[in-house]
C-alpha cells in the first residue's frame, strides 16, 4: 500500500502524513509516526504502520476498562 503525502518532519524526527480516517465517528486528517520504533523493530516501517491504520478506517471500537481505574 502506497504511503500518503508526507506533510512534514518535526524537529523531534516524527514524520507527519496526510490521511483520511474515521474511527469511532471521529475524523482524523494526520498520522504522526515517531521514529523510536526503528531501533528495536527493524521489520516495521512507515508503510506497514499506514496499512495498520487503514484497518481501523470506518470502524467502531468499545473502550476497555483500565485495571485499577
Amino acid at each position: 500500500m502506497k504511503l500518503p503525502k508526507l506533510i512534514t518532519v518535526t524537529k523531534e524526527g516524527r514524520r507527519v502524513y496526510s490521511i483520511k480516517l474515521v474511527v469511532n465517528g471521529r475524523q482524523l486528517n494526520e498520522i504522526h509516526i515517531d521514529p523510536h520504533f526503528e531501533e528495536k523493530h527493524l521489520y516495521m516501517n512507515d508503510e506497514k504502520i499506514y496499512e495498520i491504520t487503514q484497518v481501523l478506517n470506518n470502524r467502531k471500537f468499545i473502550p476497555q476498562d483500565r485495571k485499577g481505574s
